[in-house]
């Protein structure tokens, strides 16, 4: 059996996690590769309902995730995970308790986030209704080594998508695909190598 990966999408709210989330998701799946989006909201309305948005709680729910990620990939499934998770600590327990993980670094500033704002969040946060947004009102940690950065302001989503498949391919977590079309040039593949080669992910 293959492994899974767990690929971890970390961001401020509104970065655009979500939405390369599931492009990742159907790529992944139109190459016969089984794959769980664990989306973040979901998980917590039906298995944390009770948590709140504390760090304590956070540092909960990001367990939670990386467990249930944990469980997929040692199975053979691609365990997709979209969450703020604003601090390193929480992304690299995640990294630890599994064999292959590929950290996504969504970045958007805060003008452009809360110019999106698909939930309704910041004009919340703006009438006072809400005080504990990441990147904002609490600390968001920027990932130190991940292994692709997405910046949306100047990327957008299907040029993200292909950016964490041809990475997973050069990682060998996943084999290319001759039936689908080239994830990126053969220049863009070659930057892909040398940053992982420069963060010490591959020789």
């Amino acid at each position: 059996m293959e492994k899974g990966t767990l690929i971890w999408f970390t961001g401020v709210p509104a970065a655009g996690k979500s939405t390369i989330g599931r492009g990742v998701e159907k790529a992944l799946k139109e190459r016969g590769i089984k794959v769980e989006n664990l989306d973040a909201d979901e998980i917590r309305a039906n298995l944390s309902p009770d948590l709140g948005y504390t760090p304590e709680a956070r540092d909960l729910n990001t367990k939670r995730l990386a467990f249930m990620g944990k469980i997929l990939t040692r199975n053979g499934v691609c365990a997709i995970v979209a969450a703020v998770s604003p601090l390193r600590k929480h992304r690299d327990r995640a990294r630890a308790m599994v064999d292959q993980f590929l950290e996504v670094y969504v970045k958007a500033s805060l003008d452009t986030c809360k110019q999106r704002d698909p939930k309704g969040l910041y004009k919340r946060a703006e009438r006072g209704e809400v005080k504990d947004i990441a990147g904002w009102h609490m600390p968001f940690e920027e990932p130190e080594k991940p292994e692709v950065v997405c910046d949306t302001e100047t990327e957008d989503v299907d040029t993200c998508v292909r950016k964490v498949i041809a990475t997973m391919e050069a990682l060998g977590f996943i084999g290319k695909s001759k039936d689908a079309p080239q994830t990126v040039s053969a220049d863009e593949e070659e930057k892909i190598k040398e940053r992982l080669r420069g963060l010490g992910y591959i020789e």
